[in-house]
């Protein structure tokens, strides 16, 4: 069950149908596009992504309960049914470092919203009511779509490990790890069935891009528990630069102040399979995920993932 999550930058509709189909060509399960304000609207590229496969699973990697209205939400998930029936997921975070720092929305009641909006979603599925006072419906008919979350803070990955369908183990530092998979265990302990868990390690292959994998790491450093950050020497003063630097667009400067112990915890340099799986197999993790930067290159990275894969069992 490889997943594919779209990490071309500002993708527009036809960088997005190729990512997607190359995913469907090369045997992917899933693919998940990224919904940022500043990129071409997520709905609109899924919606042609839809109309231009087949088989794979679709949805927003991650859509957050800020910037989007969760009427509107579920209206694009039942219009994105109707166009893909049987393969719309919904990707649910906290937002990334542009809500905060461009958009000046505190995310520090994230984890309340987040399980707010997935209540929300599934109960407009059961019935179809979007407002009890009023008794408005969604004139749309919308199923029961599997939840994916992701997160990093720890009161986030509680609730993941609470509420979601399939939790994803996204650019999580080497070294916190199994913590993670701990607090989002604890999350799901009242649960009959815990979530899915998938993984997705950044790995950088010969053919991977550095500035892709430099995009990735940084962000991920910033949203990296405090615990860990301080361990790298990255906190205080240097993360207000290097979120700066991102929400000014300048990855490469961003980049440049990232300490090298944080790239080294967060990026895996050797591509061999045996060593991933062994720790997937530590983790309780069942599937994986990689992410697309190039239609050309990406049926090998999924190639390798069901590689790592085929050695769980």
């Amino acid at each position: 069950m490889v997943g594919v999550i779209n990490h071309v930058a500002n993708p527009d509709a036809s960088q997005a149908v190729a990512l997607a189909q190359a995913a469907e060509d090369a045997g992917a399960q899933w693919i998940g596009v990224a919904d940022a304000f500043w990129w071409r609207d997520v709905w609109m590229l899924l919606g042609q992504v839809a109309a231009a496969t087949e088989r794979i699973e679709l949805g927003p990697a991650m859509t957050n309960p800020y910037l989007r209205h969760r009427f509107h939400t579920a209206s694009a998930l039942a219009t994105l049914q109707e166009m893909a029936p049987g393969r719309v997921f919904c990707g649910i975070a906290a937002g990334g470092s542009e809500v905060t720092a461009a958009a000046g929305i505190s995310r520090r009641d994230a984890p309340a919203l987040v399980t707010e909006l997935v209540a929300f979603l599934r109960g407009v599925a059961g019935d179809g009511t979007l407002d009890a006072a009023s008794g408005r419906g969604l004139d749309v008919d919308l199923d029961a779509v599997p939840i994916l979350m992701a997160g990093r803070g720890d009161q986030m990955m509680r609730a993941a490990g609470a509420l979601a369908d399939r939790v994803l183990l996204w650019a999580i530092p080497a070294s916190d790890l199994r913590r993670s998979v701990s607090v989002i265990g604890d999350g799901a302990a009242h649960r009959a069935r815990p979530p899915e868990l998938i993984w997705a390690p950044l790995v950088r292959h010969d053919d991977a891009p550095h500035a892709s994998i430099m995009h990735v790491a940084v962000y991920a450093s910033l949203n990296t528990a405090a615990e860990v950050r301080q361990e790298w020497g990255l906190d205080g003063s240097l993360v207000a630069d290097i979120r700066e630097q991102l929400v000014r667009g300048d990855t490469a400067a961003a980049g440049g102040l990232v300490p090298p112990a944080a790239l080294e915890d967060l990026v895996f340099e050797s591509g061999d399979p045996a060593p991933i799986a062994a720790i997937a197999c530590e983790l309780g993790v069942s599937s994986l995920a990689v992410p697309g930067f190039d239609p050309a290159t990406l049926g090998g990275h999924v190639g390798w993932a069901a590689s790592v894969e085929a050695l769980l069992a």
